[in-house]
């Protein structure tokens, strides 16, 4: 298997401001998700490599068929009860595609949000660690190989 992914690479608002022009990359991919009966229309995800679980917004994983284990905090690289939100962690199965491939099923660990306010990210367990992400930084290209 080898998805590609999709590569945006912007300007750092921030950079620019002390007249440093730094780009931000983002990696992103196309993921779609069983549902009860089926699969799921496909989403664009980013491509997370420092999150340990797949975060999905609640309106997409009310008619997911998933797994759900426990509530857990989920916390960012901002310290402090603040900058937490409360979640259910679950797994659920995925699949990633591109334009002219799918993956195989992944096994996603998923934390569900409770808000429309985070976007859809695909992280560690389940899915970064069953593939190889690779890139060709000076072009940009990316993708991952399984």
């Amino acid at each position: 298997m080898r998805i590609t992914l999709e590569v945006r690479r912007t300007p750092d608002p921030h950079a620019l401001h002390a007249h440093r022009r730094i780009y931000l990359y983002r990696l992103l991919t196309r993921v779609r998700f069983r549902q009860r009966s089926g699969w799921s229309d496909d989403h664009l995800a980013i491509i997370d490599t420092g999150a340990p679980y797949s975060l999905i917004p609640v309106s997409l994983w009310p008619s997911l068929r998933l797994k759900r284990l426990s509530r857990v905090p989920l916390r960012g690289i901002v310290p402090g009860a603040a900058a937490e939100l409360d979640v259910e962690l679950a797994q659920l199965a995925g699949q990633l595609l591109d334009a002219r491939h799918r993956s195989p099923t992944l096994p996603l660990w998923v934390m569900l949000a409770d808000t429309d306010e985070v976007p859809l990210i695909l992280g560690w367990a389940g899915c970064l660690d069953r593939t190889r992400l690779m890139g060709d930084h000076p072009r940009p290209r990316a993708w991952l190989e399984g």
